[in-house]
């Protein structure tokens, strides 16, 4: 979690969904409404992300919800990978969303990955690169996980 609310790894993917669970509950729809900047370019790089929010603009307000003495009850984040920062990511104009869950609960952290096609295909080699994709990005980040 602290790589995720403390460090820009994650920026550019972009938020679909959140829900926060303190003394409340907060839930974050990352639509992207770009009539907010009112004529302004918006963020940088913004014509290369989905409709979606990238996370970069929202992950100080999530740690602001998450702030203080308590450890919060759940989270759950559902981001969307920008196919442009996976190299081995073939250029197919049917992926739709390259997902990336984070699950948080007293019982621990899930990361549970998945995608996101425009057509139904029984091929999963999307699926193999994505997954490997992001084992390799918390390897590289020296994060310790279990595949289950």
């Amino acid at each position: 979690m602290n790589l995720m609310l403390m460090t820009d790894t994650f920026d550019r993917f972009t938020l679909e969904d959140a829900v926060i669970k303190t003394f409340a509950a907060f839930s974050i729809d990352g639509l992207y409404d770009s009539t907010f900047f009112d004529g302004e370019n918006g963020p940088e790089g913004r014509q290369s992300f989905d409709s979606y929010t990238p996370w970069g603009l929202l992950r100080h307000n999530c740690t602001e919800i998450i702030k203080g003495r308590h450890t919060p009850v759940f989270m759950k984040y559902v981001l969307h990978g920008c196919k442009e920062d996976f190299g081995d990511m073939p250029e197919y104009a049917d992926i739709k969303a390259l997902l990336m869950i984070i699950r948080y609960d007293p019982n621990g952290l899930t990361v549970t990955t998945g995608t996101s096609m425009n057509s139904f295909s029984l091929d999963r080699s999307i699926d193999d690169l994505w997954d490997n994709a992001v084992k390799e990005l918390l390897k590289k980040k020296n994060v310790a996980f279990e595949e289950l």
